[in-house]
């Protein structure tokens, strides 16, 4: 499946391959210059045969230097391209190139200087590095291919140069053979890790994405991490109510249509804005929604949160009528602030968070006091106390409000 994920893992691979490919060159470029500085500084007495047969071994790491750059640009090529993974069997031929360049230098060294001990020299090494380098492809496949590659060809020199398989021998073929394996299943092990990793984020984001359009991001969120639940627990919030006034005398005599354009453009507004001041649009009500601020995320001054949220508001629902992106809109806040209790409700089978409590009564009641007073910002003495305006609220005095035992002072902010 050509999943976001799985092209950026693709793009990832790219970028390992690089690296891989670039750390080849500079150890083979950093060989070949400390060979030269060797030979010029410090063989000064070596014979002119045996230096020019050094220089002549240097052709070696050159050419694979540049077989690298090639394979570095097609590379790049396909990293640019936004390409997917190189396929398994161009990089089983470029293992293979690079796993024979070893190898041919032992035939060389061998040819031209039998008596030197070439199966023992330090150009056996070069197997390992490579062999270490392939874990960076996270394939199993390739690094056990060099690991199997560099160990028979190991045997192949050791009977047919040497004339001889000791018990030397078969340990160091044995450990090329099992280096290609541990570097396999390490690879392997990261590979899986990632994959676990991209499956999960995968997941978690089309649950996000399915779950947020019906709740808010964050309660989807918060439900991934505490496995799909949020036990019910008390939390200090702050309740905002928001209704459109005449909004029937608005939608009579527009088409469905319409009506659903101006919901999208009032709510998106309304999300935006309250979104910045870490507000959760909880419930839409048609003509109305419910805000949340502090649940089910925590905040220090949730009533402030909501005030201010509230101002910006109503500026962003008036740039919108002066900029002709939203009809004339009036609207009536209500907001109140205390303790609530949040958490799932339902059965097993369907659930719901919800947020239960006299505030959420009383901010709701509150609002409703809008058409009265011919308000749009109306706050309890709790929020006004909370978030320190009470020098610039209006005190309308102490009201009874429907289904509540007592009187409630109200204070009008706009």
């Amino acid at each position: 499946m050509n999943t976001y994920f799985e092209r950026q893992l693709d793009e990832e691979l790219l970028r390992s391959e690089k690296k891989r490919t670039l750390i080849v060159i500079f150890v083979f470029l950093a060989a070949v210059l400390i060979r030269v500085v060797n030979l010029v500084l410090f063989r000064r007495d070596e014979d002119t045969e045996l230096i020019l047969s050094s220089l002549s071994i240097l052709g070696f790491p050159v050419l694979l230097m540049l077989f690298e750059t090639v394979y570095l640009y097609y590379v790049n090529q396909r990293i640019r391209s936004g390409g997917r993974r190189i396929p398994l069997y161009r990089q089983c031929m470029n293992a293979g190139a690079e796993i024979c360049f070893p190898s041919f230098v032992i035939l060389y060294v061998a040819k031209h200087h039998p008596a030197y001990p070439v199966l023992q020299s330090p150009f056996v090494m070069v197997y390992f590095i490579l062999i270490i380098l392939s874990t960076l492809r996270l394939s199993f496949v390739l690094c056990f291919f060099c690991g199997a590659l560099a160990s028979l060809s190991y045997i192949y020199f050791s009977l047919v140069l040497a004339d001889r398989f000791h018990s030397s021998d078969v340990a160091r073929a044995l450990l090329l053979l099992f280096s290609g394996l541990a570097a396999g299943l390490v690879a392997r092990q990261i590979r899986t890790g990632m994959d676990r990793s991209v499956r999960e984020s995968e997941r978690r984001m089309r649950v996000e994405n399915l779950f947020g359009k019906q709740i808010s991001p964050e309660v989807a969120g918060k439900m991934l991490e505490n496995g799909g639940r949020l036990e019910s627990r008390r939390m200090h919030v702050a309740i905002m109510f928001i209704d459109i006034r005449n909004f029937t005398r608005f939608a009579s005599g527009r088409s469905p249509e319409e009506i659903v354009q101006y919901q999208n453009a009032f709510f998106s507004i309304v999300i935006n804005t309250v979104g910045q001041h870490r507000g959760i649009v909880h419930q839409f009500l048609g003509d109305g929604c419910m805000v949340t601020f502090g649940a089910p995320l925590e905040l220090g001054n949730p009533a402030r949160n909501a005030v201010l949220a509230s101002e910006a508001l109503l500026q962003a629902l008036e740039a919108a009528r002066e900029k002709g992106e939203l009809a004339t809109t009036r609207i009536g806040i209500g907001i109140h602030t205390g303790e609530v209790v949040t958490g799932n409700i339902g059965t097993e089978e369907r659930q719901q968070y919800s947020i239960t409590g006299n505030v959420v009564i009383l901010a709701a009641r509150i609002e409703q006091m809008n058409k009265e007073f011919d308000s749009q910002l109306l706050v309890s003495e709790e929020v006004a106390r909370s978030a320190e305006r009470q020098d610039e609220a209006v005190c309308l005095g102490s009201f009874p409000l429907k289904g509540w035992h007592e009187t409630v002072p109200i204070f009008k902010l706009a």
